[in-house]
């Protein structure tokens, strides 16, 4: 009997999988389905606020340690340690799961390999199913694999973001495993916030800079580094922040803004009106940037393999300008004027109705 009621379960290691995860839920709320989410941290305070008035029960449970941190002997002391954490995790995480699961009509997952149960259709919604491994590490490769094979096929199905063919795939190497015909699965090409963006082109803003809150480590050095290179540019510079824990507007001279934090709609208006954006190598943040095709600069974070590669791929394709630090940024500026991005793209629209479908077919 169908109940009209779904849980989705959202990581909350980086606020995109909230945002990217936010717009398949606005559209079941719009089919008049009740909605259970499971979260934690950032990702949940940012859902509660931006869904306050939906008919939605949030669920705080904790989540995996972030696996790629820290520098030089800390990262591989922290990777083990992580995954020692993680293991325990997974396990009262199921556990918790296959308690509930009754109540649903389905359960949908972004990137939490441990929300599915056997007795309800179960999907999960990824774009890295093969991880980027140091070159010391290639022999690891074959067994990191074999265990992406063997968590998705707990799942019914699995959604992957991004474009089936080369020609137009935003994340080639990490979206196509030579594994994936052993796993239902479809490619829905994107899913960004900007869906149902009412668009205001009122303000516009020549540099965009967002920088969110991953690696606190590095964020205050690498923020006074982005501020200097912005006084060196003419006219308007803003900064995204993404730091829930304070409020706060600055403006400094060189025409700069800065916001520690922006609720959804502004960094949508934000994004929308801004002329180049310089971002972090997000996977989310890339399929907003093509939404809406803007130029972009995009730095990788550090000892994320997965964002070097997609800014390095992304690059060689001539979509977006990959920045390293020695690089000049003047240089980098001028770089965005030659960029060719990808035409005719089907975009977030059709994704939902790609979704919408497979599950329908799942539920009856």
């Amino acid at each position: 009997m169908k109940k009209n009621k779904a849980l989705f379960a959202i990581s909350s290691l980086w606020l995109w999988h909230a945002t990217r995860t936010m717009v398949i839920i606005s559209h079941f709320l719009k089919k008049w389905y009740e909605i259970d989410l499971i979260s934690f941290w950032n990702a949940l305070k940012f859902l509660k606020l931006e869904l306050k008035n939906q008919k939605i029960n949030f669920i705080e449970f904790t989540d995996y340690p972030a696996l790629e941190r820290w520098t030089w002997w800390k990262f591989y002391f922290y990777l083990f340690l992580d995954v020692f954490k993680t293991t325990i995790l997974i396990k009262k995480e199921n556990k918790f799961v296959e308690n509930i699961a009754k109540n649903y009509d389905f359960i949908f997952s972004d990137w939490k390999y441990w929300v599915y149960s056997k007795e309800v259709p179960s999907f999960l919604l990824n774009h890295q199913l093969a991880f980027v491994m140091p070159k010391w590490m290639w022999f690891l490769q074959w067994f990191t694999d074999w265990l992406n094979i063997k968590y998705i096929r707990n799942f019914d199905y699995l959604f992957i973001p991004d474009y089936e063919n080369f020609e137009n795939s935003l994340a080639w190497r990490l979206s196509h495993p030579n594994w994936i015909n052993k796993v239902n699965h479809s490619y829905i090409w994107i899913l960004s916030s900007f869906l149902d963006y009412e668009k205001k082109q009122n303000n516009k803003i020549d540099y965009l800079f967002t920088i969110s809150w991953y690696l606190h480590e590095h964020k205050e050095s690498f923020v006074d580094k982005l501020l200097e290179q912005a006084k060196k540019l003419n006219w308007k510079k803003v900064f995204i922040l993404w730091n829930t824990k304070n409020n706060y507007k600055k403006e400094l001279e060189n025409d700069i803004n800065i916001y520690s934090f922006l609720g959804w709609e502004d960094r949508k208006e934000m994004f929308f009106n801004a002329e180049t954006i310089i971002s972090r190598a997000w996977y989310t943040t890339i399929m907003d940037l093509v939404e809406l095709w803007k130029k972009a600069i995009l730095f990788p974070t550090p000892n994320q393999t997965e964002q070097e590669y997609l800014a390095i791929y992304l690059k060689e394709k001539n979509m977006f300008v990959f920045w390293e630090e020695k690089d000049d940024f003047k240089k980098l500026i001028k770089k965005t004027t030659e960029l060719s991005p990808l035409d005719n793209l089907k975009k977030t629209e059709k994704s939902l109705e790609i979704i919408d479908k497979i599950i329908f077919n799942y539920i009856f």
